[in-house]
């Protein structure tokens, strides 16, 4: 006796037209592994880095 699995719905989809799916794909694969935030990624080293050191 298998379960059958229940079919999922999406729900809150926006439609758009196959261009703008296309030009949202190679944006995201331009921005993929690309630091967006240097400086706050920095800050939060460095805050982290200094709550470490604490006496605990």
């Amino acid at each position: 006796m298998e379960r059958q699995k229940p079919i999922l719905k999406a729900s809150k989809v926006l439609s758009m037209s196959k261009t703008t799916k296309e030009r949202i794909s190679s944006i995201a694969k331009d921005i993929k592994g690309k630091e967006l935030f240097p400086e706050k990624i920095e800050l939060a080293k460095k805050t982290l880095s200094q709550i470490k050191s604490l006496p605990i």
